[in-house]
């Protein structure tokens, strides 16, 4: 067995249950195997790019801010202010009026459900622990998923102290060995990000009612 047949068989387990998922998003601090979301709302604006929801966060904390404002605040340059000011009203986020730039729909109102990022291993339990403490800091939930055989050779207790769940995959089978913990270092910025790219890249799966017992208990 490859990683990438452990992948397929998460994969292919989510699209039986109607998860909407999508694999290898580039986060910047870790790119997770899998990363899926159950409850946001899909008609939400996407948008990945940390710094222009940054900027976005900035004016919504103040109704309203100035490109002089903006400037100071990230230290950015005229030019790199104007590009990603214009880029949120092209994407009908704000409006320029006398250089005051304003909000007229505000992305953080949108649900964003609950986001989880897997990362799968065939034996290097260790490394995988540490790439899942990556996705903490924009995944509400971080697992890692190994073949059943080797599921004994974790050491459960560092799993358990970090919030690290632990998945089981044997063939079509997927158990839940060890339910990770709410991440508290999950930023609101990295989770719109991360949730945006679930929503853009997901494969198309028609919504139905989950069958397993294993993600609805965080619904």
């Amino acid at each position: 067995m490859l990683e990438s047949d452990l992948v397929e068989n998460i994969n292919n387990y989510l699209k039986r249950k109607g998860v909407r998922f999508t694999n290898e998003i580039r986060m910047g601090i870790g790119i997770p195997d899998i990363s899926f979301n159950l409850g946001a709302n899909i008609r939400m604006t996407p948008v990945d790019n940390y710094f222009l929801i940054s900027i976005f966060s900035f004016i919504n904390e103040r109704q309203q801010a100035s490109f002089s404002e903006i400037k100071e605040a990230f230290q950015f340059s005229s030019e790199k202010v104007r590009k990603y000011v214009f880029e949120l009203a092209n994407l009908c986020l704000v409006e320029v009026k006398n250089k005051v730039i304003k909000i007229i729909k505000n992305i953080f109102n949108y649900k964003l459900g609950v986001t989880f990022s897997i990362e799968a291993k065939l034996k290097d339990w260790k490394e995988a622990f540490i790439q899942a403490q990556r996705y903490q800091y924009f995944s509400d939930y971080s697992y890692v998923a190994l073949p059943k055989d080797r599921i004994k050779n974790i050491d459960f207790n560092l799993y358990a102290k970090s919030g690290i769940g632990v998945l089981a995959i044997d063939g079509k089978t997927v158990d839940e060995v060890l339910p990770p913990i709410k991440s508290s270092k999950c930023n609101n910025i990295q989770k719109y990000i991360c949730t945006s790219k679930v929503i853009e890249n997901s494969f198309k799966i028609k919504k139905r009612q989950l069958k397993s017992n294993i993600f609805t208990s965080y619904i």
